[in-house]
């Protein structure tokens, strides 16, 4: 029998499966991991914990296999935007800035007036959540502690899981995790010298920049002590796309995970000012564009919620909590204003609270005054957030492109409340798949190369329904966001 093994290295966990030829999981093993959140703007993880975490998952997998199986191909999809600093030796000189993380900030003053250029060149707004100015950040760092630029690696978080994991020891990073660091032209496929001008990051400190896709004998490496060709590279959510085989068109995709992201293939590339225009899948020259909005504050604004407030029970009360409040006139939620991690597409902004506000709910610009609220109403104030801005979001990728039907995934797509909330707001069928880890089954199928007949999971359909309250306070929130931003 012949399988794949998807190496999935996310925000809060590292995951190893294993899908049969017709993309059926088989096992899977996960290893947690630790995110520190020292301040709102300085969130990072500890490297050489990832890598273990990876090194765990995947030995024991491949200890639990036959001598007679065989693993084809490998893929490995990892969370983007994450950087960090080390030595080409391999050492670590400091922790992995997270995604989340946007303590290279201070640099953006300077930039702003040649933000359109950058947009054009990289296809991502100027932002500190992508990895040019983090970048920069480590770079002054290592300038301060006397780390010699020839000695030094800035890259993002994939180059050094490859370094450590595979045989050949290569220093490379795909397109789609290049592109996340706004030093890539999504033009010329390979590092803008005007953009690594304007950052100031020293070109000599970057990885090669490699195609998602490698189907040649050489692939990309092999993983260590194996015989197992890494044939494909990506950002989990890029790969995510591809969870059941190739996205149809006319819908678009929205995983909820710590973030949440809602992407959409394009049948060209164009480029946008409020959303993303980043790479699906390359091979070679040939390139799959998509259009990508994000939501920082998902999964994390939950947590946040849950630390803020001391909801010990946040988690097990939620599925409820979403089914007895605001489903009605009476007992309404609040408007809850959802910075955590800053405000993603299409606000950009990382200086505006989070803030819960309650408004008279018998006017739509009504005044607004903060109040006490109970657990339940933030909570649930929280998820109608997180579908607010999805639903923002939407009726933005909808004047370019048609839509007809939504497909969630992520470990928040389970919850019934927030599927149906976001069909009766966008007005679209909402697709849930049986399994909520979508970028796994995807990057399994591109190491596959893109097989036929990639098995195509149960579907749970949300129908659109009638939610005049939900409107409401959809409409409060777009007035109090238009008002403030």
């Amino acid at each position: 029998m012949t399988y794949y093994l998807a190496i999935d290295q996310g925000t809060h966990a590292s995951r190893a499966c294993l899908f049969d030829e017709a993309g059926v999981l088989l096992r899977e093993h996960t290893k947690n991991i630790r995110l520190t959140r020292i301040s709102s703007t300085c969130i990072e993880q500890d490297a050489n914990e990832i890598i273990d975490s990876v090194n765990e998952v995947v030995a024991k997998l491949l200890h639990e296999l036959h001598p007679q199986d065989k693993i084809a191909a490998c893929g490995i999809a990892i969370q983007r935007s994450s950087v960090l600093a080390w030595q080409d030796d391999g050492t670590a000189i400091g922790p992995v800035l997270s995604w989340q993380d946007t303590r290279g900030s201070q640099q953006l003053d300077q930039l702003r007036e040649v933000e359109g250029e950058i947009q054009q060149l990289s296809g991502l707004p100027l932002s500190a959540h992508y990895g040019a100015t983090k970048l920069h950040y480590l770079q002054e760092e290592a300038r301060t502690r006397g780390i010699a630029t020839d000695m030094l690696r800035l890259s993002p978080l994939i180059s050094y899981l490859l370094f450590h994991i595979l045989e050949e020891h290569p220093y490379i990073v795909d397109h789609t995790n290049a592109q996340r660091t706004q030093l890539f032209s999504i033009a010329e496929l390979d590092w803008s010298a005007r953009l690594i001008e304007l950052f100031e990051v020293p070109l000599q400190t970057l990885p090669g920049c490699v195609p998602v896709l490698n189907h040649t004998s050489n692939a990309h490496g092999r993983l260590a002590a194996t015989d197992i060709p890494v044939t494909a590279i990506s950002g989990d959510q890029n790969a995510a796309i591809f969870d059941t085989g190739s996205l149809p068109s006319e819908t678009a995709l929205i995983n909820l995970g710590s973030g949440a992201f809602v992407l959409s293939l394009l049948p060209h590339y164009q480029a946008s000012k409020k959303q993303l225009s980043t790479i699906a899948s390359s091979e070679n020259r040939s390139v799959q564009y998509v259009r990508e909005a994000t939501i920082n504050g998902a999964g994390s604004a939950l947590e946040w919620l849950q630390k803020k407030y001391e909801i010990t029970d946040l988690w097990q009360q939620l599925p409820v909590w979403l089914n007895t409040t605001g489903s009605n006139e009476t007992g309404l939620p609040p408007i809850f204003i959802n910075s955590i991690g800053g405000l993603g597409s299409p606000w950009w902004n990382n200086s505006i609270e989070p803030e819960f506000i309650v408004v008279k709910q018998s006017v739509i610009d009504a005044e607004v005054e903060p109040v006490s609220l109970d657990p339940a109403s933030r909570t649930v104030a929280v998820i109608e957030s997180i579908v607010f801005m999805i639903c923002t979001n939407l009726e933005i990728m909808q004047s370019e492109l048609t839509l007809d039907r939504l497909r969630v995934c992520g470990g928040l797509s389970q919850l019934d409340g927030l599927c149906q909330r976001l069909a009766d707001l966008s007005a679209l069928p909402v697709e849930r798949l049986s399994s909520p880890e979508a970028t796994a089954r995807g990057i399994a199928w591109l190491a596959a190369g893109k097989p036929d007949g990639w098995s195509s999971e149960n579907v749970e359909i949300f129908k659109p329904e009638y939610n005049t309250p939900l409107c409401k306070r959809y409409a409060m929130f777009s007035a109090i966001m238009n008002d403030r931003i």
